[in-house]
């Protein structure tokens, strides 16, 4: 991954810890300058003294992504600080936890509004910047975009909603020399979607045994993959999703019952 983006000035949102932070720190070691968007100031503080310690060059460029006028505060920032925009990470995110009948107004409207239209304001605010550059946008959705969960109705809507515009943006801004493209995370240890099962020894590991891989991802899987979309080896990369999920979702078929022949059958095939 080394100079992969060397001169890359790269903003990365909600990039104080999980996997924000990997692709911050994963973009500064193949070379870019990143910009860390997160919350709080101390969040977006400490990423940045992380980052620098380990060799990277990073600034902070903290603030609320779904307040009216926020986006444009953070890519001012960062585009001032970094001189300019070569790369979006739209990474920000929160969960609520509800079916689709018991999700509250307010949890409806808040996970919409942050995982959602925060993901459409920010790449407005950037647009110019990433005209000039004829640079990337990258935007985390998820797995439970194309294979929803119950327990997460309006996450699972809101991430929906995040690959529709990735493409919309790769259609409408292809012609500005902008790329657009998604990545959608399956089950990444470390993340507010997985922390109660990080704590259950026992349900960790029987996620891992569904994975074809056997193992849950870690943040540094989502950074490595989206450095690549940052990169000039995906110049012709754009409008996609890329599942980053150990084989998860195409494994589908596995969950099905089967008789004891076929399990008999897949023994000995």
């Amino acid at each position: 991954m080394l100079g992969l983006l060397d001169g890359k000035k790269i903003l990365v949102t909600g990039a104080g810890r999980g996997i924000g932070f990997a692709i911050a720190l994963a973009a500064s070691k193949a070379g870019a300058r990143v910009a860390i968007n997160d919350l709080t100031v101390e969040m977006a503080d400490k990423a940045v003294v992380s980052i620098t310690k380990s060799g990277g060059e990073a600034c902070a460029a903290p603030g609320d992504v779904s307040v009216r006028g926020g986006a444009s505060e953070i890519v001012n920032r960062a585009a001032d600080v970094l001189g300019g925009l070569d790369g979006l990470v739209n990474n920000a995110g929160i969960v609520r936890f509800g079916t689709v009948a018991t999700t509250t107004d307010e949890d409806w409207d808040a996970t919409l509004t942050v995982n959602f239209s925060a993901v459409f304001q920010m790449c407005r605010a950037a647009r110019a910047h990433l005209t000039e550059s004829r640079g990337s946008i990258v935007n985390i959705a998820s797995i439970a975009a194309d294979h929803p969960s119950v327990t997460v109705g309006s996450y699972s809507s809101a991430k929906a909603a995040v690959l529709s515009l990735t493409r919309q943006i790769a259609v409408d801004w292809g012609p500005l020399g902008i790329r657009s493209n998604a990545i959608s995370p399956g089950l990444i240890s470390g993340t507010t979607m997985t922390s109660l099962a990080d704590d259950h020894a026992g349900v960790a590991s029987r996620r891992e045994e569904i994975v074809p891989l056997r193992r849950t991802g870690r943040p540094s899987d989502i950074g490595d993959v989206a450095v690549f979309l940052l990169s000039d080896l995906s110049t012709y990369v754009t409008g996609q999703q890329l599942m980053v999920d150990g084989g998860l979702s195409a494994s589908l078929l596995e969950f099905v019952p089967r008789t004891i022949e076929q399990d008999q059958h897949r023994t000995t095939s």
